[in-house]
């Protein structure tokens, strides 16, 4: 149900109305149609200093995000980008993209590259992935992501097991692998560099997150909404 949503405020596009998503109240916002973990990606991405000549790659792009990035960017080095185009409508000129063929996309390109819950659909080597994106990202850039932290251990395929068997292990019937918290240093974190922790908080205040109606069960440890602020460097298979 659509209404006024008593002192929270969205803070990619100032709404002030909100409606329930499932289970989660007052989880969507009703003008930039924003979850709460794109809200809290965005409370980082405000303290990020965006110029009209900052160079962004905005992967799988999200309305109140775009929004945000468009008004502070200039057209030309704002590239927004998915391997289904066709979703995105309201995105200016977005380009195909596959993570896993991007051998033809110039090193040293971009100084923020952003997505959210995107790495876990990709059917391919997730260093890969990992290895063009930070390859892309220029000396000092910044790769801001959400990748979705869950219960257990790592699985992946990429063999046709079936929508419903997917949903069973991955968590959704397009997912081709789950970052289980349990084993997370064995498998991401020899990848790229982790941190040690992570608690929303050292960042963003209380008082921010409670605004933007981000649950207090996402503000620390490794979750679903969890924040990696990682720079180039931070990609660890390197022969150098």
């Amino acid at each position: 149900m659509t209404g006024p949503a008593p002192d929270l405020r969205c803070n990619l596009c100032g709404g002030t109305e909100f409606y329930d998503f499932k289970s989660r109240k007052a989880a969507r916002c009703a003008s930039c149609k924003s979850f709460e973990r794109t809200r809290l990606l965005g409370l980082f991405l405000q303290r990020v200093e965006l110029t009209r000549d900052t160079r962004v790659l905005h992967l799988s792009p999200e309305e109140g995000l775009y929004s945000y990035i468009k008004e502070r960017v200039a057209p030309e080095n704002y590239v927004t980008a998915d391997i289904d185009t066709r979703r995105y409508s309201f995105a200016e000129n977005i380009q195909f993209i596959d993570l896993c063929e991007m051998e033809d996309w110039p090193s040293d390109n971009f100084d923020l590259i952003l997505h959210s819950h995107v790495l876990e659909h990709t059917p391919c080597n997730i260093a890969y992935s990992l290895f063009h994106l930070h390859r892309i990202l220029k000396p000092g850039g910044l790769h801001l992501c959400i990748i979705p932290f869950l219960k257990g251990y790592w699985d992946e395929t990429f063999q046709e097991i079936g929508e419903e068997a997917r949903h069973e292990r991955f968590g959704q019937h397009d997912h081709v692998r789950r970052y289980g918290r349990k084993d997370m240093g064995a498998h991401l974190g020899k990848i790229i560099r982790l941190p040690d922790r992570y608690d929303a908080r050292d960042w963003v205040s209380e008082d921010e997150l409670r605004r933007c109606n981000v649950p207090e069960m996402t503000w620390a440890g490794f979750t679903p909404s969890t924040v990696l602020q990682l720079r180039k460097e931070d990609y660890l298979l390197t022969t150098a």
